[in-house]
């Protein structure tokens, strides 16, 4: 890896970067909890700006946030990427995030550390308060979440898969 591909993170106009057009990510439903990290934590991640035409290539929720919070600057990382190779960043931004998953003891134990200083420390993190108690009562569904049958229900159920209210992703129980 080539350390002159990217540039060191800079503010720029809002308007001197356009989304990728071609974009398979639906984030609308993420722009409101990514400008309330933004409004609690300050920018924390660059948006991936493709140099050459102004493409993003990672960053679409956090410049919809911009937008929304009315930011007439937003910060940005320009890589100097083919098209190719920043469709394939794109892509791999988005897929790799997905392959993580939470150690729900660890996550658990920040959490109720977390509640026990300030409730508030939650603020712009993006957990449901549905999510904290499912943590806080594994054997219980959140009142929310329906069976696969539509019906509310509790893991303790007979079904064998649930729907999560927020980004309506089924899981197998």
């Amino acid at each position: 890896m080539s350390t002159e591909t990217a540039s060191p993170a800079e503010w720029v106009s809002i308007d001197s970067v356009a989304p990728w057009d071609e974009n398979p990510r639906h984030n609308d439903d993420a722009v409101a909890g990514v400008a309330a990290s933004i409004e609690r934590f300050g920018w924390g991640n660059p948006i991936l700006v493709r140099k050459a035409d102004g493409m993003v290539i990672a960053g679409h929720t956090r410049l919809k946030a911009a937008a929304s919070l009315g930011m007439d600057k937003v910060l940005v990382r320009f890589m100097d990427l083919d098209e190719a190779k920043a469709k394939a960043l794109a892509l791999a931004d988005n897929k790799l995030g997905e392959l993580a998953v939470w150690d729900d003891d660890a996550l658990e134990s920040i959490l109720r550390d977390m509640e026990s200083q300030d409730l508030d420390l939650l603020a712009g993190a993006g957990f449901a308060q549905s999510e904290l108690d499912a943590l806080a009562n594994p054997g219980e569904l959140p009142d929310d979440w329906k069976t696969f049958d539509g019906s509310p229900g509790t893991a303790a159920t007979t079904a064998k898969s649930v729907t999560c209210p927020h980004c309506n992703e089924t899981f197998k129980l």
